[in-house]
């Protein structure tokens, strides 16, 4: 089998250990495979809607030495699992908006996991404020670098007690912005330039000027100087 892609190996590093695990959109199957292999989890319960990215899972479980420990259910989201039947259950390489889409088709079902790891390919942000206003926490934000990208990966727990998250919280992350490392800073200054052309563009544009929209990103472009200067003291 193919070594873990780097993003899926920090996926399983984010997991219950000892617990049964979903993987929900598995594919390949690269890390349910991993997760029995390395026993970090006793059992995996896939689900895959579609007929070819279910009959690939099939596939690759089969030619593995840990079929006997993966099961593979074909359905829609949370609706192939019981209710609290697995400890994680992962959610990768998809859109943050299609995540939302699958928990929100059973808030209630999917309340009653004790947590979830998210690897959002997109609208990372669109997913943040949805927990925020579910009341779920946001327990751990990690970076990782895989053939010149930067992927992102969450974990987070449902609870019941809604908070509010600052605009650079939704779009960047509030653990991230809180982080100080050479990933991170990387990951931050990509958005500080993002900022900073936008700020630009508004600033010299003359038609439909939106002066607060101009100050709204001046403070964005000071907030992330401001933590990037502070990273390298």
């Amino acid at each position: 089998m193919p070594s873990l892609m780097k993003r899926l190996a920090v996926v399983a590093d984010m997991i219950v250990p000892g617990e049964p695990v979903a993987d929900i959109g598995a594919d390949h199957a690269q890390l349910s495979i991993h997760l029995i292999e390395k026993q970090i989890v006793p059992r995996v319960i896939i689900g895959e809607f579609s007929d070819g990215p279910f009959a690939r899972a099939c596939s690759a479980v089969q030619d593995s030495t840990v079929k006997d420990k993966i099961e593979l259910r074909q359905g829609n989201g949370l609706q192939v699992l019981k209710f609290k039947e697995v400890g994680t259950v992962v959610l990768a390489g998809m859109g943050g908006d299609t995540i939302i889409d699958i928990l929100a088709h059973d808030w209630e079902k999917a309340d009653g996991f004790q947590r979830f790891v998210f690897q959002p390919m997109s609208k990372a942000g669109v997913l943040r404020q949805r927990l925020a206003s579910r009341g779920w926490l946001i327990e751990e934000e990690r970076l990782v670098l895989e053939n010149g990208k930067i992927f992102l990966v969450i974990a987070s727990s449902p609870a019941n007690c809604p908070y509010p998250l600052t605009d650079l919280e939704i779009e960047i992350g509030p653990l991230i912005l809180k982080d100080n490392n050479k990933l991170t800073r990387r990951f931050i200054q990509v958005y500080l330039n993002k900022y900073n052309h936008i700020y630009a563009d508004l600033t010299k544009s003359a038609l439909n000027r939106n002066n607060q929209l101009i100050q709204d990103y001046r403070q964005k472009v000071e907030r992330l100087e401001e933590i990037l200067g502070a990273s390298k003291g």
